[in-house]
């Protein structure tokens, strides 16, 4: 089966997954049927769909690769057609005026306001938001239930202010493992669990530090703050919670390079310790 670049857009705030076969838009027909009111997608398709308009194709989702089924656009005005629901007239002229001439055009959706300049394979778009939004689900859940939600919401625009964006789903693509890693290494417990701020000491940054910059913060011997500027993706962690992180489905992602790498150094290690 054939792998897909999706082009991820957005009606109404409802993720609408594209992609191109030769040449013409495909829709998510799980999408499509989700915002024209359609509960069972697959019974919608058996009644009004065409089968030489419908196809598999292999998508990275959040939950890894799966097997996704597209309509072509015959089929999507069929459906469109067939719907009950008032956002179909909406829908049916956004995608008329907007998303098809766009893509005939350039190759990619851009909307009027060009808040989305969705490129295909330049950005990691919903999907790859979504896989983002698992690691910091795991990041956050050893947190009390009652911090859970600003802990989330401090990672988020840490993220976006680490890679210069307004939403995740903005960041490049080539950049997904980094920014996986970011949000991986990222220490919270310290700044979210309770603690007595009467007597804490504020730390003031260089004036002349980069606005988009990670530090490290800590304390001399004497009780002097000092920092440390990091690189963006470093992992600032314990080795325990190194190992951990490393073995986890959703913790920090190495390249096969970097694996070696590291067998290599811990090799090295045991050889001069033995």
């Amino acid at each position: 089966m054939q792998s897909a670049q999706v082009i991820p857009f957005s009606f109404e705030a409802a993720p609408i997954r594209t992609v191109l076969i030769n040449d013409q838009a495909w829709f998510c027909v799980t999408d499509v049927c989700r915002v024209l009111g359609y509960a069972n997608s697959r019974d919608a398709m058996s009644k009004h769909c065409r089968e030489k308009g419908v196809a598999k194709r292999d998508t990275l989702t959040s939950k890894g690769k799966q097997a996704l089924t597209f309509i072509d656009e015959g089929n999507l005005y069929r459906l469109i057609i067939k719907s009950r629901k008032e956002e179909a007239l909406r829908f049916e002229a956004w995608v008329c005026d907007e998303v098809l001439p766009s893509i005939r055009k350039h190759g990619h959706y851009e909307d009027s306001n060009n808040s989305m300049a969705t490129l295909i394979g330049q950005t990691i778009g919903t999907d790859g938001f979504h896989m983002l939004g698992a690691v910091v689900k795991g990041k956050v859940s050893s947190l009390p239930a009652a911090i859970q939600r600003r802990a989330t919401s401090k990672i988020w625009s840490q993220t976006h202010a680490a890679f210069g964006v307004r939403s995740a789903a903005d960041i490049p693509a080539d950049q997904l493992d980094s920014a996986r890693n970011f949000i991986a290494a990222y220490v919270i417990e310290g700044e979210f669990l309770g603690r007595d701020d009467s007597s804490a000491q504020r730390f003031e940054l260089p004036a002349s530090a980069p606005l988009i910059q990670r530090w490290l913060v800590s304390q001399d011997g004497d009780g002097r703050q000092q920092a440390k500027p990091i690189p963006i993706d470093a992992f600032v962690m314990s080795a325990s919670e190194f190992f951990h992180q490393i073995n986890a489905g959703n913790g920090i992602h190495l390249a096969a390079q970097e694996l070696i790498e590291f067998v290599i150094s811990s090799m090295n290690q045991l050889k001069q310790r033995v």
